[in-house]
């Protein structure tokens, strides 16, 4: 019998004061999904403890490999049939390994039908300074390891319940938020954590969408734009990040290139003769990219999925369509720019090799807090409770418990 679906009880109070409790705060935060095997280490082994009661302890080898079998789980010299296998240090002062990197907390790993799903059950604040670490340079500002901070622990709580199909609060990857572990964790992101202690982003007394990105490119998208429902403190606002080394990108992409993209997307199209942004936001972003052919038949497509399909760092961009004559004799080829040189209405063109050039600013969805924008506020004098109301219109910053 397989673990069909693990259920996880959080209860959330909102408090306008901080709780000595605070600290003992757990998340389950998922590492791996559907895995045939998983390598566990610690310095002097290990403690597993099955769903049936059984404990044993590991100690002759430093790493070990659980292995899914059918309905069978696999490790040292063991074979169990059992839906959930918890995992501690021998030594509670070790860390856990996993797969190479290391965690705090101990581990859960659940067998499922799928294969095997592995768990960091950890403290809220030190998976909170992790992910700090995991999203921005630890030795920026601290007013912006604050303002991240903010944002990050807003994101958890308000998704804490995400995941809970699988068995956790959050997924270590950008489905919630990085978060890589002990190595990630800082001395100075372990200090935002403290001095923002509770504290969480709200909107008329709820927890906001708190997200953010890596640079807007000057401008960060209003949230309709991108996402098509209108949030009201997800305006579009200027943002200082031209510090950012994203800040500005290019890329050109010829027309059967982009004709083999689309194909690979069920988007058969004859032809493409041009590309245009349509609905276009206060930030420069369309919200869709209008696909037009030889037969005057177009297709809108979303413009993040756009961006996602040609690798684009942002959807703030804009597009120019350039005109070749390709000539060709034995091995050497020749290219001439002919909107240049001034023939294009005066000639049948038989070989042309059109180009688009995406020029564009900001790396992300552009929604929300820059982080690259927070930097340079931070670094300019602003504090992490005007970074953040910056960026987000009309919030408060109010403190929360969470309570196992």
């Amino acid at each position: 019998m397989k673990l069909k679906i693990i259920v996880v009880t959080l209860t959330i109070l909102i408090l306008l004061t901080p709780v000595s409790e605070a600290q003992s705060r757990r998340v389950k935060v998922g590492l791996l999904d559907n895995v045939d095997d998983v390598l566990i280490k610690a310095d002097n082994g290990i403690r597993v403890v099955l769903d049936n009661g059984l404990e044993l302890s590991l100690n002759l080898d430093k790493a070990y490999n659980f292995i899914s079998q059918n309905d069978l789980v696999l490790f040292g010299q063991n074979v169990f049939q059992e839906d959930r296998y918890i995992v501690y240090p021998l030594k509670s002062e070790d860390l856990l390994s996993v797969n190479g990197r290391k965690y705090r907390g101990f581990l859960e790993i659940l067998n499922t039908d799928q294969g095997l799903t592995v768990i960091n059950n950890i403290k809220f604040d030190h998976y909170l300074a992790s992910v700090v670490g995991s999203e921005i340079n630890a030795n920026w500002p601290l007013e912006s390891l604050k303002a991240q901070t903010v944002v990050a622990r807003t994101y958890a709580l308000r998704n804490i319940a995400s995941h809970l199909s699988k068995g956790y609060n959050l997924s270590a990857t950008v489905r919630s938020q990085a978060y890589k572990g002990v190595a990630f964790e800082h001395p100075r992101t372990l200090k935002a954590v403290r001095e923002t202690k509770n504290e969480v982003a709200t909107y008329q007394g709820e927890l906001i969408a708190s997200v953010y990105h890596s640079s807007a490119g000057g401008q960060t998208a209003q949230g309709s734009t991108i996402w098509g429902s209108e949030t009201p403190y997800l305006q579009s606002v200027s943002s200082p990040d031209d510090l950012s080394p994203h800040y500005s990108w290019k890329r050109e992409y010829s027309k059967r290139e982009i004709e083999k993209i689309l194909v690979t997307k069920n988007i058969v199209i004859k032809d493409l003769q041009e590309i245009t942004l349509e609905n276009i936001g206060p930030s420069g972003r369309p919200s869709l990219v209008r696909i037009h052919d030889i037969n005057n038949k177009y297709y809108d497509i979303d413009s993040s999925r756009f961006r996602f399909w040609l690798g684009l760092r942002s959807t703030r961009f804009t597009i120019v369509k350039n005109k070749s004559l390709r000539l060709s004799r034995n091995k050497s080829r020749f290219s001439f720019d002919i909107e240049r040189l001034g023939v294009d209405n005066k000639i049948k063109l038989k070989d042309q090799n059109d180009s688009y050039v995406f020029s564009g600013y900001g790396w992300g969805h552009g929604v929300g807090m820059s982080q690259w924008g927070a930097y340079k506020m931070s670094k300019e004098g602003y504090s992490y409770q005007e970074i953040l109301k910056h960026y987000y219109h009309g919030i408060r910053i109010t403190k929360m418990e969470l309570e196992e």
